[in-house]
């Protein structure tokens, strides 16, 4: 088993300003595309890279995860990240999220975080990380 197959390493996230941990488990490949998405017309398809020879459909972030306990305030949340200013793109582990990745401002890890099963942030390098889920 990868090392970061295992539930305690987490992804940091970078998002509209604020802080965010996926598990590493959930995240298949991240990467930088500095790029806007393709359009292809013919196919009515928007919102796809290629990385490594393999197409990556993107979403909005708030459209693939949520957090794991409900916000005070979802419209900072739901913001729409753009390429110019969100170049990192994160791909969901193969499954019902298949090729679906989203873009964030910026990345910090893998790194590793131990008991936090219920709570809703946890701390890496003095940083408050907001804990998010799948959909």
């Amino acid at each position: 088993m990868n090392y970061l197959d295992q539930q305690d390493y987490w992804l940091g996230l970078r998002i509209n300003g604020e802080r965010y941990a996926l598990s590493a488990a959930f995240v298949h490949s991240v990467f930088l595309h500095h790029e806007s998405e393709q359009m292809v017309k013919d196919l009515r398809v928007t919102g796809l890279v290629v990385h490594e020879g393999e197409p990556v459909f993107l979403r909005n972030h708030f459209q693939l995860l949520r957090y794991k306990r409900r916000p005070d305030n979802v419209a900072h949340w739901q913001q729409v990240l753009k390429g110019n200013t969100a170049p990192w793109i994160v791909v969901l582990k193969d499954g019902a999220e298949k090729s679906l990745g989203f873009r964030v401002n910026n990345i910090v890890g893998p790194f590793r975080a131990e008991g936090i099963q219920e709570a809703s942030y946890l701390q890496h390098n003095g940083s408050d990380f907001h804990l998010l889920e799948i959909l």
